[in-house]
Formats: structure tokens, C-alpha cells, sequence
């Protein structure tokens, strides 16, 4: 077995919405997966990433097989994980792993390519798990790199200036299903960020009259007036989607439209289109309503495919993935070479201490000693222990993808290098 990374997680390239949600955590959640899985078997550093887009578990590791087998106890006790289940999740070692860090930390990996959410997102993980003593020399290393990697794929491709976004893409799904957007009254959930920028690419898109409904009516009111659009009480929900040609959720509270009301809805606007952007994770709208005659509907993964085949994504990513691939070559083997500097000075100083106990053992057997003879002893001591931790020193160098030769070091001259993680699992 040999330190490595490993990084266990589903995402919208590997699993549905439906998957998705179900495993997305809440900042409580996250907070007690850190707690539990540092105390795990074979876990020494842990990240846990949980957004719309992801949930991963970022691990450093001594044992990958026992530390994805911590994770699968983790879920299967929390979340209720089946084995079924457990296919969606990828486990990714090694290079592989630190590769595939660099893409989501730079917004390759994303809904919307280079995104500055996704870095955002994933330094919010990286402090959460500081705060809570989970990380260490390691992944703190992984961390520093990954950022540094972000900032040189937007210096060199300034994607985020480039690519389109949610909000764009729900327009463009909106214009494919209706055309022109001149005289559609367009209705928006939600009051928040994602309300906005909706709000302004559609106005952008010269859509018709735009009504924002919200559960707080000061924040719906406060929207509208920036954006110079109509407001709607939340009771009033259902008059305006009798009304609307184009639903659009952006509402961070699970507020659902239901199919069986959507239907009693749909009786009254008879042969009129209904179009329904979901954008909010989890849902807030029915996904069965898809199959509703009259009505066009389109959840994240919907808009996803759909900016994904963009030609400026399409563009973007190869340059993109030489980047990362030239600054992942051997950053992990670079990163195992330096963890080497704390056995080797441990081993310096055991050598010492064992020369120094048996210069004593002679003196006390064959001393005195003069003092010329005392200092060539001390001088052999000393020539004895730098040849031997030389020797030693040079094979760890020269050898950093044999992280067991580390590990026998240690264990033969029964060094205590520090460990911070294993501290805080054996705390309680």
C-alpha cells in the first residue's frame, strides 16, 4: 500500500439529477461527514465537495480500497445507501484523482465551463474542512495547486467571459420551443442570484412582461424594482402560471409544482404551450409533469446538454485539459518526495541519539578516555551516522514513488513523524 489520493463522488457527468439530489448535503451534513470520516479506517485527510453539480469526497490515504470501503459505510449509515447505488459513484486513484481535482476546481467540469462558481464552491469545502482539522500537509498541498491551476486557465482562455450560463441557456430552450419571445409573458421563482441573472437574459431577449414571485414578498418586491419588472404574492402563484407562456424556477426552497395542479391549471389555458425551466437542485418543480400534453419541460441536466454543446465549450476544453494535463505530470510523485523531509531529519536525529547511547556504553566499559581519544570517537559517531542517514536520505529521493521504503524507514528506526490526522482520530 502506498499514500495516494482518492476521490469518490457523483456528478452530472456521471449520475442523473434525480441521484443527485438525493445525495446532496447541507452545510450541516458536511460538517458531521468530516467529523465521521477522519475517525474512519485508512482516511488520514478529508474534503467533502456537495453542490448541484457534485458530491465528492476528496481523501488522502495510505489504503485506497479501505478508505472508498470507509466512504460506502459513511453513506450506507447516513444516507441509506443500496449497493445499486453505489455504481454511480466514481473512485478515481492517484493522478487520475489530482487531474480530475485541477478540471472541477477550474470549471472545466461544470455546467457553465470556467465558471468562478466552481472554484468558489470547492474553496468553501477546502475551508470547511481546515475549521474542522481534517486536512493536512497534503491535500492543503492539493488545494494550493488546484487554485493556482484555476487562475491559469482564466488568464489563458478567460473562459467564464466566454461561455454561456444557466440563465442564457434557459432562454435559448425557451426560443427553440417558442420562437420569438417579444409578446411571452414570462413568470420567475425565486428572488435570489439566480432570479436575477434569469430575470436580465430574458429582458435581454426582449421577452414580453416579466412577473417575479416569491415566498417573501419584500425580497420578490425589491427584485422587481431593481430590475423594473412585475411582482407577484406567492398566493398568487398558480393565476400567473394560467397566464404565462414560460415558467422559470430559480427558488432556493423546495417550493414543487405539482402535476395534479398543474393539470386543473392546464384544463383552463386549454391548447396554450407551457414552457418549465427548472433550475434550482433540488428540484422545485414535479418531473413527471414533463409527460403532461402541452407542456415543454427542462431541469438542469436539460440545460446542461445544451450549453455543452456549444461551440465555444467545444473549443475551449481540449486547450483547456492540456493545461491541467501539464500541471498534473508528476505533482503527486513531487508531492510524496517532499513528504519524505520529516523522516529523513527523524532519522537523523534517532541515528544521533542511538550513536550517542552507545558511545556511552563504551566509555562506561573501556573509559576513561583521553581527551584526543574522546574526540576521534566522537568524530567516527558522527561520520558513522551522516554516511548511514546519507545513504538512506538519497535512496527516499531517488525513489519517491516507493512511498513503503518510507514507511519501513520508520518503522525500523521506530521514528515518530508527525502526523496531525491520526491525532484527531485517536482524540475521542
Amino acid at each position: 500500500m502506498e499514500p495516494t489520493l482518492v476521490v469518490i463522488g457523483i456528478s452530472l457527468r456521471s449520475a442523473k439529477l434525480a441521484m443527485r439530489e438525493r445525495f446532496l448535503l447541507n452545510a450541516t451534513q458536511k460538517s458531521a461527514a468530516l467529523s465521521a470520516l477522519v475517525r474512519s479506517d485508512a482516511i488520514d485527510e478529508v474534503i467533502v465537495l456537495s453542490n448541484c453539480n457534485r458530491t465528492e469526497f476528496l481523501v488522502w490515504t495510505q489504503n485506497a480500497s479501505e478508505a472508498a470501503n470507509s466512504v460506502l459505510r459513511f453513506l450506507t449509515r447516513s444516507t441509506n445507501l443500496k449497493l445499486l447505488e453505489w455504481s454511480n459513484y466514481y473512485r478515481l486513484v492517484g493522478d487520475a484523482a489530482v487531474a480530475h481535482v485541477l478540471r472541477v476546481t477550474s470549471g472545466m467540469d461544470s455546467a457553465v465551463f470556467g465558471e468562478a462558481e466552481a472554484t468558489n464552491s470547492i474553496l468553501a469545502a477546502w475551508q470547511l474542512a481546515q475549521r474542522a482539522s481534517t486536512t493536512g500537509r497534503f491535500l492543503d498541498a492539493l488545494m494550493a495547486k488546484a487554485f493556482s491551476v484555476a487562475g491559469r486557465v482564466r488568464q489563458e482562455l478567460g473562459a467564464a467571459s466566454n461561455m454561456t450560463t444557466v440563465a442564457q441557456a434557459a432562454v435559448l430552450v425557451c426560443r427553440e420551443a417558442l420562437g420569438d419571445l417579444r409578446h411571452r409573458r414570462i413568470v420567475v421563482l425565486g428572488a435570489g442570484q439566480m432570479a436575477l441573472a434569469a430575470v436580465k437574459e430574458f429582458q435581454g431577449a426582449d421577452a414580453g412582461e416579466i412577473t417575479i414571485v416569491n415566498r417573501s414578498w419584500d425580497h420578490a418586491l425589491q427584485l422587481a424594482r431593481q430590475c423594473k419588472v412585475k411582482a407577484s404574492h406567492a398566493e398568487s402563484l398558480w393565476e400567473q402560471v394560467l397566464r404565462a407562456d414560460v415558467v422559470v424556477s430559480a427558488a432556493a426552497q423546495r417550493v414543487l409544482l405539482t402535476r395534479e395542479e398543474l393539470e386543473i391549471v392546464l384544463r383552463e389555458r386549454k391548447d396554450k404551450q407551457l414552457v418549465v425551466v427548472d433550475t434550482a437542485v433540488p428540484r422545485t418543480m414535479d418531473p413527471s409533469i414533463r409527460t403532461l400534453e402541452g407542456v415543454t419541460a427542462h431541469d438542469l441536466d436539460d440545460l446542461c446538454m445544451t450549453m455543452d454543446k456549444l461551440e465555444a465549450r467545444q473549443e475551449m476544453l481540449p486547450r483547456a485539459e492540456r493545461i491541467v494535463a501539464e500541471e498534473a505530470a508528476g505533482f503527486r510523485n513531487k508531492l510524496l518526495s517532499e513528504s519524505i523531509v520529516p523522516t529523513i531529519s527523524a532519522m537523523r536525529e534517532r541515528l544521533e541519539v542511538i550513536c550517542q547511547q552507545e558511545m556511552d556504553q563504551l566509555k562506561e566499559q573501556f573509559g576513561p578516555f583521553t581527551e584526543d581519544q574522546e574526540l576521534a570517537l566522537e568524530a567516527l559517531s558522527a561520520h558513522i551516522t551522516q554516511r548511514i542517514s546519507a545513504a538512506l536520505a538519497r535512496q527516499l529521493k531517488e525513489l519517491p514513488g516507493r512511498p513503503e521504503l518510507t514507511t519501513a524507514i520508520q518503522q525500523l528506526f521506530q521514528l515518530e513523524v508527525s502526523k496531525p490526522m491520526a491525532e484527531v482520530k485517536h482524540s475521542d
